[in-house]
């Protein structure tokens, strides 16, 4: 909304317009040689001055008779020849009596813009001054003064008459500046209008979409003619619905709009109604003042102000919409301008007649090639479909991705039917298709190819179990059919295309082969063709079995990523980070957490990380180091019943102060595993540790599911943070997590600091904690306490950086 001037705002243009005199009046006395104490002596000689007042007045009238067309202008203002000459007189005797401020100085100037407004020429006002000039010395030469006093009263005269005469030519001069903008601004209108009609024309040409058309309507009505609102409204039934808004200079309007919606009865006042009933445009130049919106424009908030026109769109001779434009200028809609908007308003309209031509026409066509590809009952694609989406996978593969086909049969459906007839079946195959298209969406598609069985295929052959776990626990969920519950088993046969060459029939026929493999084991079921796929179980399997053995082995290793306070620089503690020691080499968590995270080694891993870390850090503080630690922990290790004993065992066995130990939980945890850990993490925050949310940004949890988790901290994924100069997204984003942050009273911390620039970036964001490789890598435990008085003894010194990522 846009504020109005209030008495602060008028008294400071006050103050400045009175500067603006002072200074002009000051500069003109000092071109000309004479000072404000010299003026005020000039009154003195004013009778003498007018002393011949009769024949100063002759002298007036022989000069407006000897210019006709400045006599005219000036007749049409005093209406007749005496009230100007004695005008003029009035003007004169106010130069020789009355003392010259900045009040009178702005007078003059303003009485030489309305000479210029009048048409009044610059070399009728210099003869002006010249006649009355003469007349006015030739009276003090007469006036009986001493020889140097009416030298000086000459001298007084000429110079408070050539000051007169400049302030009424700067005001003159001002007065041709103004009507040169405002030319110019007539002009960049009658070219803003010409453009707006172009781009309206264009947009009409080339959207084939009716709602981008409207939308770019909108678009080009705001950015080339100014208007701040600009919407187009369809009727449906008894309202308009609105199908396009552009607007600038404006908080999102809402109830404004709704104002114009309403085409009920009670709502005559409102111009969108008039404007459909009358089929003709309406438009009100003072939307405030304008007494035939009387009652309607209550709710219309800030719009109230300015002009407003509605334009009823017209289709084979029918209102199907109107359009609705919004400037915040009085008496904006002219003739020029209205005359333009009706044929803007006339071209939309035939644009929308032949848009929905176009479309009855395109939806006759889509119906008939969907039936033609798509399976009637379920909507589902048929085969036929589906073979052209496999083979579309199959071609558009890169870098050794890979295509898996679903194939799922709904068992037992001849009982089905036989039990509840044909409709209750088609019943049980909708319910059906639909829980399989839930269970797949969005990773691929599915498709009916036969009486009970579907197909699906995806790329994402990393959610192959995932979204078959989800077909063989939704499909079986029992189904309410005409009173009746219905229970079905389901089996499922993967195949994944091989690296070579595969063309769809192959892979539908493997995963059918598949299916049947599945089948004959009883149903409920899933088997895999790909021969890949199981040497990727395998090799997860073994690595599964190695790490099995690298606890008793030693061959884990934990590390400290230290976290600081960017704008202090204080050292704020440090992440623990396992690393796996196999075959000479690091294995990081990215490579084995997928082989352990589904089984006990997991919660096993957890638990001598955080054993570990706890030990460590104990191990410092009895050094005299003291280092808040934090341990990333799964949600199978925090809903395991063992949790909480075995936590207090190990806090009575390494006491740590409040806040020093911090349990990190991911993001992404169910909604069911949040339900099951939250009264764990109030339970270890009443033991004096700290809950951080890692990850935040990952996962797909809402706000509402996130307030279930009693956190302290966010931490903000390194992903949004890495790429934080080179996409402006992340910058919005980190910033709104941030005001979360603060607003719900928790600390934010931000991973992935690797360069100078991103940390200067975040300070001046006001992000407070961080970690990264530009601050420090992973350090090992021997060597944290060195780099924590290295770093204190730095400071903020460049070299402070991690250098190897300095930039």
């Amino acid at each position: 909304m846009r504020a109005r001037g209030g008495p602060d705002a008028n008294q400071a243009r006050n103050v400045k317009m009175q500067t603006e005199d002072k200074a002009l009046l000051a500069g003109m006395c000092r071109f000309i040689g004479i000072r404000a104490e010299h003026l005020a002596q000039l009154p003195r000689y004013a009778e003498l001055c007018l002393a011949r007042r009769p024949l100063l007045a002759k002298e007036l009238y022989w000069h407006l008779l000897k210019s006709e067309r400045e006599s005219e202008l000036l007749l049409q203002q005093a209406g007749c020849l005496d009230a100007a000459v004695e005008r003029l007189l009035q003007d004169w005797e106010k130069l020789l009596r009355h003392p010259l401020d900045e009040a009178r100085a702005r007078q003059l100037s303003q009485a030489g813009e309305a000479y210029c407004r009048l048409g009044i020429g610059l070399d009728w006002m210099s003869g002006l001054y010249e006649r009355v000039q003469a007349h006015l010395l030739a009276s003090l030469a007469q006036a009986p003064l001493p020889e140097e006093a009416a030298a000086e009263a000459a001298r007084l005269l000429r110079k408070r008459i050539l000051l007169d005469q400049m302030l009424k030519t700067h005001g003159y001069q001002r007065g041709i500046q103004q009507e040169s903008a405002s030319c110019q601004q007539h002009l960049q209108s009658i070219s803003a209008l010409y453009s707006t009609l172009s781009g309206v024309t264009l947009a009409l040409a080339d959207s084939v979409d009716r709602r981008v058309m409207l939308q770019s309507v909108c678009d080009v009505c705001v950015q080339e003619s100014s208007f701040n609102i600009a919407w187009v409204g369809m009727l449906d039934g008894g309202e308009l619905q609105m199908t396009a808004l552009a607007h600038q200079g404006w908080s999102t309007p809402g109830e404004e709009m709704f104002s114009f919606v309403r085409l009920d009865a009670g709502h005559e006042a409102n111009p969108a109604v008039r404007a459909v009933r009358s089929r003709a445009l309406q438009v009100s130049n003072d939307v405030r003042n304008d007494s035939g919106l009387h009652g309607w424009r209550d709710g219309l908030g800030g719009l109230d102000e300015g002009s407003l026109l509605v334009a009823p769109l017209l289709a084979r001779q029918q209102v199907i919409g109107v359009l609705a434009l919004h400037s915040r200028h009085c008496g904006f809609f002219d003739q020029t301008r209205l005359a333009l908007f009706d044929v803007m308003a006339r071209e939309i309209g035939r644009a929308l007649e032949r848009h929905e031509a176009l479309e009855r026409s395109q939806r006759i066509e889509t119906e008939l090639d969907f039936l033609s590809r798509h399976d009637a009952l379920t909507g589902l694609p048929n085969r036929s479909q589906m073979q052209d989406l496999i083979g579309r996978l199959l071609g558009a593969r890169h870098g050794g991705s890979q295509v898996a086909v679903l194939a799922v049969a709904v068992e037992g459906f001849h009982d089905i039917n036989a039990r509840l007839g044909y409709d209750g079946g088609d019943m049980v195959l909708c319910e059906m298709a639909r829980r399989l298209r839930d269970a797949i969406y969005p990773f691929g598609h599915v498709g009916r190819v036969g009486a009970s069985r579907f197909m699906a295929c995806t790329e994402r052959v990393d959610r192959v179990q995932a979204l078959v776990d989800a077909v063989l626990r939704q499909l079986p969920l029992p189904v309410e059919v005409m009173g009746v519950t219905v229970e079905a088993r389901c089996s499922v046969g993967v195949a994944v295309s091989p690296a070579g060459p595969c063309d769809p029939a192959s892979l539908l026929r493997r995963a059918n082969l598949a299916l049947n493999r599945a089948k004959e084991q009883g149903g409920g079921h899933c088997r895999h063709y790909d021969a890949a796929l199981d040497e990727e179980i395998h090799r997860l399997h073994a690595m599964r079995s190695a790490f099995a053995m690298a606890v008793p082995r030693g061959e884990l290793r934990l590390y400290f990523q230290p976290k600081i306070n960017l704008q202090t620089n204080r050292i704020e503690g440090a992440e623990a980070l396992v690393r796996w020691v196999r075959d000479g080499g690091f294995v990081l968590p990215g490579e084995f957490f997928p082989a352990i995270e589904n089984s006990g080694l997991m919660r096993e891993l957890d638990w001598w990380v955080l054993r570990e870390a706890v030990r460590q850090a104990s191990e410092w503080r009895s050094q005299g180091q003291s280092i808040p630690v934090s341990v990333n922990l799964s949600a199978a290790t925090l809903k395991h019943d063992d949790f909480l004993p075995l936590l207090n065992a190990l806090l009575e066995s390494h006491p740590m102060p409040d806040g020093f130990l911090e349990l990190e939980v991911l993001e992404s945890v169910t909604q069911q595993e949040a339900e099951q850990i939250t009264a764990k993490l109030e339970r270890c925050r009443d033991l004096g540790l700290s809950i951080a949310l890692d990850d935040f940004g990952t996962g797909a949890s809402s706000l509402v599911h996130l307030q279930q988790l009693p956190f302290d901290t966010i931490k903000i994924d390194q992903r949004f943070v890495r790429l934080l100069l080179d996409m402006p997204g992340n910058e919005a984003i980190i910033r709104s997590m941030l005001s979360f942050a603060h607003y719900t009273g928790r600390k934010l911390v931000v991973e992935g600091v690797e360069s100078r620039a991103i940390w200067q970036r975040l300070q001046e964001i006001g992000c407070h904690d961080g970690q990264g490789y530009g601050i420090s890598p992973p350090l090992a435990a021997h060597e944290l306490p060195g780099w924590v008085r290295d770093w204190n003894l730095c400071g903020m010194d460049v070299h402070s950086i991690n250098p190897a990522y300095v930039s």
